[in-house]
């Protein structure tokens, strides 16, 4: 596969990642966690506990995080609802909303991934400069390959879960590029390159808008190195107002 010349490599974020797994920070932030009990979600937040964090996890049913750490609690929260972000975001270092799912008739406006996001601006509107820095879970389907918009060349027909869920995404991630007066990231591996659970190796790599691969032409990175690389991104905001690539070191 062609690399694009966008490609670029953060050297903070990949040296911190190598730290990750092995060494815990030696501050204890506070992130908020949306979708802390699922699969992406649920490893963002064993990375952060690892490294000393103090982590909320936040759902509808908050009695189904059974999470045993002393510095995890969980909390009943809507991450569709702005006044629920309100209150609960308040006094957060970052917030990190790792959710999926679509609602009625399998519309992009009704999936949960877009709906947190425009939530979350409206909240960015109520608490002003108190707002907390959010990074959101995007979809690799946003994302070009060599030039061409991975969605694209998918055959996906609207109405189905796929369409609402992938084309939510999108609408999620214009609706940041269109919004102001708070700081924001959106982080998006390839798709598909994270399926299943793999390993910690704390390496990867950071791009800005095309799928990014190894040496090898391949693009695939475990859900523990893209939890890894949001953690770095949570504790540093090294990249803010954008969206960024993840994949593989080169």
């Amino acid at each position: 596969m062609k690399r694009s010349g966008s490609d670029f490599v953060i050297t903070t974020l990949v040296m911190l990642s190598l730290l990750g797994p092995f060494a815990p920070s030696a501050f204890a932030d506070t992130f908020i966690v949306y979708g802390a009990s699922g699969n992406i979600g649920s490893l963002i937040v064993e990375e952060a506990l690892r490294r000393g964090h103090v982590v909320v996890g936040v759902s509808r049913n908050p009695e189904s995080l059974q999470i045993e750490n002393t510095h995890f609690s969980a909390a009943r929260g809507d991450v569709t609802d702005p006044d629920s972000i309100v209150a609960t975001v308040q006094g957060a270092d970052a917030v990190i909303i790792a959710v999926g799912g679509v609602g009625p008739g399998n519309t992009p406006e009704e999936a949960v991934a877009f709906r947190g996001a425009k939530a979350y601006i409206e909240t960015a509107s109520r608490l002003g400069d108190a707002t907390p820095y959010v990074i959101q879970v995007g979809s690799g389907t946003t994302l070009n390959t060599n030039g061409v918009l991975v969605f694209e060349t998918l055959d996906i027909e609207p109405g189905t879960p796929l369409h609402g869920l992938f084309q939510g995404h999108w609408l999620a991630l214009e609706a940041y590029r269109h919004s102001t007066g708070f700081d924001w990231t959106v982080m998006s591996a390839a798709y598909g390159s994270i399926m299943g659970r793999g390993e910690y190796t704390g390496r990867y790599r950071l791009g800005d808008q095309e799928t990014l691969f190894d040496r090898n032409g391949s693009s695939s990175l475990s859900k523990e190195d893209y939890a890894i690389a949001v953690i770095d991104m949570a504790e540093s905001h090294t990249v803010t107002g954008k969206r960024v690539a993840v994949g593989p070191p080169y």
